[in-house]
């Protein structure tokens, strides 16, 4: 039995990143209407009973990295991510051994796709194994690796990179230049195409009831929100009579319970939001996103030409700090050290519409991003090379 036109996507639900990155894959496929298709699996699910931190405290790996985020224990990060590494290594084999056999049980995959870190090294071991000749292709999420065995192991077949800087990563960790395939950006949900532009702007600007002298700023901090758009939110309330806030709250039920007094009370100004499927318009609305420094939530308002404001301290996760670097150098808005200053930079921004049309400028000169549609392509191609090298399909893994 065989899936030759069909790519396995391995994704994770640690941060809300990588399904969103697979997303946006499986949504560009089906527009492209490609001759194959994805199929998406969970990696943690099928790594589930070896997963150590589960059986001795009941809460998996993703559900602790999750709680780190939500809890602001980010500075645990960078250690907890170097001890798991550690783990990995001394599990190597039973990991490998588990995910070869599962590999041999599934119909074989014309590629695997990883949009995931830390365990590229042992797909690619296992796929090995299981299934030789299958192209391991790996999706950075991230603007850049965090070395060492974050996000590019040697071996791989292709990685798929948004960045001059991956690429260079890439290149030191002595994968071959034709392995690597820069791209023009991050991978982007196809809605962000469709839902940016002029008219789109001045369409949803009216839906919301936003003049030309309001400022609408969008708060947007991950698919679980933050804890600090609760009091942040009401800061920029009070900063200025015309600002309008946009909080969207994600899979977050409690912060969305926390700001619906102020909505209540803001006369209009506040719209607190869960999840929604709208972001691409909110955001071409919006005259400011103040966010984390995600490469997702910063590829989308660069996708949208809006101004952004980051927070970079000793709580930004390692994966994260590079991106930060990038919206100064680039002048792609405000870096700030804490959330309490957040309310400081956007009275900035607010009191110089020049520095805002400047920064719109940059962003509208950065190169288009079509980045999800050349992954996908890449994809394809894959597929192709591995199945005229094959000569034709195998019977399975």
């Amino acid at each position: 039995m065989n899936e030759v036109g069909r790519a396995l996507l391995f994704t994770i639900d640690a941060g809300g990143g990588h399904r969103s990155a697979a997303r946006a894959l499986v949504a560009a496929g089906k527009e492209k209407e490609t001759s194959w298709t994805f199929r998406v699996e969970s990696f943690q699910q099928i790594l589930l009973r070896l997963d150590l931190l589960k059986r001795v405290t009941g809460i998996s790996l993703e559900d602790a990295y999750n709680l780190i985020l939500r809890r602001h224990w980010n500075v645990l990060m960078v250690p907890l991510l170097r001890v798991m590494h550690g783990a990995i290594r001394m599990r190597r084999p039973v990991l490998v051994r588990t995910l070869t056999e599962w590999l041999q049980a599934q119909p074989r995959p014309g590629a695997v796709v990883s949009v995931m870190p830390n365990f590229n090294g042992v797909m690619r071991d296992a796929l090995e194994a299981a299934c030789p000749g299958v192209p391991l292709i790996v999706v950075l999420t991230d603007l850049a690796d965090f070395p060492p065995r974050f996000w590019i192991e040697p071996g791989i077949d292709r990685v798929v990179v948004g960045t001059d800087e991956a690429r260079e990563q890439a290149l030191a960790l002595d994968l071959p230049d034709e392995r690597i395939s820069r791209v023009s950006g991050m991978v982007l949900h196809p809605s962000f195409y469709r839902g940016s532009g002029p008219e789109v702007r001045d369409r949803a600007r009216a839906e919301m009831g936003l003049g030309p002298g309001d400022l609408a700023v969008t708060l947007l901090f991950g698919g679980k929100g933050s804890p600090e758009m609760a009091p942040l939110a009401e800061q920029l309330l009070q900063g200025h009579p015309d600002w309008r806030i946009v909080a969207i709250c994600g899979d977050n039920p409690g912060l969305l319970a926390r700001l619906a007094p102020l909505d209540a009370l803001s006369g209009g100004r506040l719209r607190a939001l869960g999840f929604t499927d709208r972001v691409a318009e909110l955001m071409a609305a919006s005259d400011v996103l103040v966010t984390k420094p995600g490469p997702g939530s910063l590829a989308e308002a660069v996708q949208q030409r809006v101004p952004v404001v980051v927070i970079r301290n000793r709580h930004t996760i390692p994966q994260e700090r590079f991106n930060t670097d990038f919206v100064a150098a680039h002048d792609l808005g405000r870096v700030v050290g804490h959330w309490r200053e957040i309310p400081g930079a956007v009275a900035e921004l607010h009191r110089d519409p020049a520095a805002r049309a400047r920064i719109r400028e940059r962003l509208a000169a950065r190169p288009p991003n079509r980045a999800v549609y050349e992954a996908v392509e890449l994809i394809g191609r894959e597929m192709d090379r591995a199945a005229a090298s094959a000569g034709r399909p195998g019977s399975g893994c």
